[in-house]
């Protein structure tokens, strides 16, 4: 049996399926979700697509909008643990993913994560660069084509999820993408992945410059006044395209507490191990050997100094370099 038709089988048995991204969702959350949604109407199940927190990007809000896909803010619906939800590109008892009153009886997901023995169905594919990819494997095990929409989500979200084929590349997220450059709207596609900053983002540049500190391939920045999650994750790859800068560390301020993007090269720097290892006892943090997140809840948890020796000491673990720091 295709993996899934499992899946199909599972959530035909519950009046209704909610899909649920990872908070403060991004493109291969969405796309995803939006591609499942689609093919598991074309075999019978109604879904629902949630999230929690915000869409904070324009980019993203531009492709919800042009493609006409409907997800909502969990809170617009009255769930209970009757309601079947479906994970995706996220896990159960994920720091980034909350936990709502329904059940949860699928995970799809492309991070490093448990397989919990009591889901229904769980499909983690960390070689994978974007999960959206997973999703475009049921369609080719169905022998389903997407629509022109939900190909253009599929195909946005690997190119932004892969730092457009620059990072954690799966052979089969290439593949995928030219079965789906003939369906998609290719226009589209290099718009949303093109037009990605603001305006009103460019001052976070100039901070950014102005206060980044390096060790040796190392780059560290704390944003004070605050910075949100995915302009963070995109100044974090802005560091990257300097030469000799292989591990790169950003922090901020958001709402109530302090959040990491981290960015790594070198895999004697694994990412999501470095962040883990650096929040021990204040924080969590996790995600894929060359890109990860974290977060630190309480803010009075957080001193500069600290993190940035925590993080120097994990470099130092690792390489003979003399510590040298500058700023600019």
């Amino acid at each position: 049996m295709a993996k899934v038709k499992k899946l199909i089988k599972v959530l035909s048995g519950y009046d209704r399926v909610f899909i649920q991204t990872h908070n403060y969702p991004d493109h291969d959350s969405v796309s995803s979700a939006f591609a499942l949604q689609y093919l598991l109407k074309e075999n019978g199940v109604e879904t629902k697509l949630i999230y929690h927190g915000e869409i904070l990007r324009d980019s993203l809000s531009k492709m919800i909008e042009k493609l006409k896909i409907d997800i909502k803010h969990h809170s617009c619906y009255s769930m209970d643990r009757t309601d079947a939800i479906v994970i995706i590109d996220g896990n159960k008892k994920s720091k980034n993913v909350v936990e709502l009153k329904g059940t949860v009886v699928a995970v799809i997901d492309h991070h490093q994560g448990t397989e919990f023995s009591d889901l229904e169905f769980c499909d983690i594919r960390s070689d994978f660069g974007a999960c959206a990819t997973i999703v475009f494997s049921y369609f080719a095990e169905l022998k389903l084509e997407p629509s022109v929409e939900v190909a253009t989500a599929l195909h946005t979200a690997i190119n932004f999820d892969t730092h457009q084929f620059t990072r954690n590349v799966n052979l089969l997220d290439i593949e995928t993408v030219a079965l789906l450059y003939r369906v998609s709207d290719v226009t589209l596609v290099n718009s949303l992945v093109r037009n990605s900053i603001k305006i009103d983002d460019l001052p976070k540049y100039e901070y950014l410059l102005k206060n980044v500190k390096f060790h040796h391939n190392f780059a560290y920045c704390h944003f004070s006044s605050g910075c949100d999650k995915n302009l963070l994750a995109i100044l974090s790859d802005y560091l990257m395209t300097i030469d000799g800068i292989q591990l790169v560390v950003l922090s901020a301020k958001y709402m109530d507490e302090i959040i990491f993007s981290i960015r790594s090269e070198l895999p004697e720097f694994p990412a999501h191990i470095m962040i883990a290892e650096a929040l021990t006892g204040i924080g969590s943090g996790g995600g894929h050997v060359d890109m990860a997140g974290g977060r630190i809840p309480n803010i009075s948890d957080f001193n500069e100094t600290e993190i940035f020796n925590r993080f120097l000491s994990g470099v130092r673990a690792r390489d003979s370099f003399r510590i040298k720091v500058q700023t600019f």
